[in-house]
């Protein structure tokens, strides 16, 4: 068969066998795009009852690359910036994002496959063992890209809902192969199928490489705006062929100055529309792959602005990868760009890590007030935050609180709600300020629902109006915080009002309409697919869309309880978050007890309580994971603890059984825990932050900030106080894991966290 024959060949198979009836064919006319739309958002139909959106991979809420030093223990690390996700709408412009998570929610939902009983649980899959042998060979090929092999296996498969989830993977990864009018019939079908937007995205890809008729973009466009820089581009030429200039101009400006686009992409809209894109237009994408940084795509765009956007980039390039010559480049940028924010940006980090943080303020404070802080707000914020915690260290309250305060705020929902906390806490516990603490704590729930996010500000509020003598407010607070029982600060409150007990709520019961409606989601059918080949990785992105999108508690509930039936705790925990970040009761799915192996202690007991909680927040029960810094399995042992476990305790060290052998990951990893408790007396604070940021790091915290098992010490304010946002935000989750770990293997029947907190005292 020839190439063409081939590629005709897979196209023509999709549509062919990917749905279990015929799909009907594209609609010829279709209502106009707006040209600048200004309410268009996604709106993919969802399973149940769901909530639009895309999520493709777990979020990781701690071990987050650090971008000022190496990652791993004892290096100074910060959390890599949260993308904020919304769907594009309204006028494209700076602010606008482009990765398509929209905050609405769909009415719609998918048109069920033919009713059938509620479900068993199991790995079951109902269709025929040749079938689950021909679809591993279709999901692997699928995965590799190979779309005619995956295709042509799909061909021989009897079960419609197998053959939709090869199509549904070969459009993940191989798009170009199956062609824009598959793709599209496919998101018109099959609405309920995970990563709407990541599909869409492929759609926007392909349409824009196959450059036929515009009235497709016309037709596509109709109500959702594009995702993607190839969806704006492909909508910017049907817009040209109306006649609509000035607004094309607007979508092909939005995609070059915000969109990841490679060299091939940029190199096409530039010589397809190099007339509409300015100086400013090329300056703004330089300075935002300054930021990331990525310095090819940086470079390209500033020699496109002109020499001295070079020399500033070049300078950028050098001092964010620290080099020696970056001060030297630096100096060498023409002047008229001293005031420019990306020079005071730059010029700041030198300073910081020069331990100049009054130098490094000043260049924040000329430029963090300027619009083209835009580029990039988030940025911005990681540098602020990390000079006004320099500043406090210095004693320098006043200024550490400017440089918190001021500026464009960031633009990711946690950036903001920690730009308001560390003002706050700046105010209130440094420069006694309780009244404007609260103003800032007060600001952290705005448009948040995270139970994290909300205990933390309720907690702090609750402080604030301690410190000014209003008992009935700060109680009403701590009340507030309470409500959290599985969050740290929820606990502190719980603590503080005297309530012992955690407060784990039930499962919530699926109704047997629910139960129902469950067993009829192809998704759900496809993860029983999956499981029965074997394959854990892939039904990980499908309970991640699901725990995303559905909203029925009892749904919730029996998707954490699929993933246990088949052992994966990945796929439980997932579910449980994403089900109590909404508010839902899933602890106990939020929470696995499997997971973690059996194995043989060795070296100082620590109880399974403890292992659990550090397992859930280092690994997310992943026994594959490996860090930069060569942290493994489970509970990321890295070569250096291994080799001192063994010392310690005669066990021979293999760095290799670390990835293969789960037991003997937990084994060295519980001794590693067990010798820190009983070096720190018990004070898990302690514990906690040596296995995140090492013990060198935590000798120099208790040298700088006091012992947290001395009494006069505020122990909420030392966790605080943690320079390293990635341990800040560790030692917090894991605490609270460990008394969420401790009623559940019903090691303790009440809220212990004060005695944790404390320790040795």
């Amino acid at each position: 068969m020839s190439p063409v024959s081939s590629l005709i060949s897979v196209s023509a198979l999709a549509l062919a066998l990917a749905w279990s009836g015929a799909m009907p064919a594209a609609a010829e006319t279709a209502p106009t795009p707006p040209a600048k739309p200004s309410t268009a958002k996604p709106s993919p139909a969802k399973p149940s009852t769901a909530k639009a959106g895309d999520k493709s991979a777990p979020a990781k809420d701690s071990k987050a690359a650090p971008k000022d030093a190496k990652a791993g223990k004892d290096a100074k690390a910060k959390d890599a910036k949260a993308k904020d996700t919304k769907a594009a709408s309204g006028k494209p412009s700076s602010s606008q994002s482009s990765s398509g998570k929209s905050s609405g929610k769909s009415a719609s939902r998918p048109a069920p496959t033919a009713p059938q009983a509620a479900p068993t649980l199991g790995a079951s899959s109902n269709i025929p063992g040749g079938d689950l042998a021909v679809l591993k060979v279709a999901v692997s090929a699928a995965r590799n890209g190979r779309a005619s092999e995956a295709m042509s296996a799909a061909q021989q498969l009897d079960d419609p809902v197998a053959r939709t989830l090869v199509t549904w993977l070969v459009i993940r990864h191989a798009p170009n192969d199956l062609g824009f009018d598959t793709i599209n019939q496919f998101l018109t079908e099959k609405p309920g199928w995970p990563t709407p937007n990541t599909l869409r995205r492929r759609a926007e890809r392909v349409l824009f490489q196959e450059n036929r008729d515009p009235a497709k973009a016309r037709a596509f466009f109709a109500e959702q705006a594009p995702l993607s820089g190839e969806g704006k581009i492909a909508l910017a030429r049907y817009l040209i062929s109306t006649g609509n200039r000035s607004d094309a101009a607007d979508w092909v400006r939005e995609a070059y100055r915000e969109d990841d686009l490679n060299e091939l992409f940029e190199t096409k809209i530039l010589d397809e529309f190099g007339s509409i894109i300015t100086r400013a237009d090329h300056k703004l994408r330089a300075d935002r792959f300054s930021y990331k940084p990525d310095p090819e795509r940086a470079l390209r765009a500033a020699a496109r602005a002109g020499s001295d956007i070079v020399a500033l980039t070049k300078a950028r390039m050098a001092i964010a990868r620290k080099e020696a010559n970056g001060e030297k480049l630096l100096a060498q940028v023409p002047f008229t760009l001293a005031n420019d924010p990306a020079y005071l940006f730059a010029k700041s980090q030198l300073a910081r890590r020069a331990d100049k943080p009054q130098e490094a303020a000043r260049a924040l404070l000329a430029g963090s007030g300027s619009d083209q802080v835009r580029a990039d707000p988030d940025e911005w914020w990681i540098e602020r935050r990390l000079v006004s915690r320099e500043l406090l260290d210095e004693g320098d309250v006043q200024t550490a609180y400017k440089v918190a305060a001021n500026g464009v705020p960031p633009k990711a929902d946690n950036y903001r709600a920690e730009q308001h906390f560390t003002a706050g806490w700046i105010a209130l516990r440094f420069l006694k300020d309780p009244r404007t603490a609260a103003q800032h704590f007060a600001k952290i729930d705005d448009d948040q629902k995270h139970p994290i996010t909300l205990s933390r500000a309720y907690y702090w509020q609750a402080r604030a109006a301690e410190a000014m003598g209003d008992g009935g407010r700060a109680r009403a607070g701590f009340e507030a915080a309470a409500r959290f029982p599985a969050t740290y600060y929820g606990q502190l409150s719980r603590t503080k009002l005297g309530m012992a007990p955690v407060a784990l709520r039930g499962t919530p019961q699926a109704s047997f309409e629910s139960r129902s409606n469950f067993g009829r989601l192809e998704p759900i059918k496809a993860i029983r697919m999956l499981y029965a080949i074997g394959e854990r990785d892939i039904p990980l992105t499908i309970y991640y869309d699901l725990a995303w999108r559905m909203e029925d508690p009892g749904q919730l509930a029996m998707l954490a309880n699929l993933a246990e039936a088949n052992g994966d705790a990945r796929g439980a925990l997932v579910v449980g978050k994403e089900g109590l970040a909404e508010g839902h009761p899933l602890e106990a799915e939020a929470f696995p007890t499997f997971g973690v192996p059996g194995y043989t202690p060795i070296g100082n007991p620590v109880d399974k309580a403890a292992v659990y909680a550090v397992t859930r927040q280092e690994s997310q029960f992943n026994p594959r994971t490996l860090s930069s810094a060569k942290a493994m399995g489970l509970m990321q042992v890295t070569p250096a603890a291994g080799r001192e476990v063994s010392k310690q305790t005669g066990a021979p060290y293999s760095e290799a059984r670390l990835m293969s052998d789960q037991s003997y990951n937990v084994q060295f990893g519980a001794a590693e825990l067990g010798e820190l408790v009983q070096n720190y007396s018990g004070n898990y604070v302690l514990v906690f932050a040596a296995y995140n940021a090492g013990r060198g790091s935590v000798a120099k915290w208790i040298q700088r900030y006091g012992d947290p098992r001395d009494p006069d010490v505020d122990v909420v304010d030392w966790v605080e106080s943690i320079p390293f946002s990635e341990t800040r935000n560790y030692v917090q989750r894991v605490m609270e894991n460990y008394q969420v770990y401790k009623v559940r293997f019903n090691i303790a029947s009440k809220l212990q966290l004060e005695a944790d907190l404390r320790g040795g005292r």
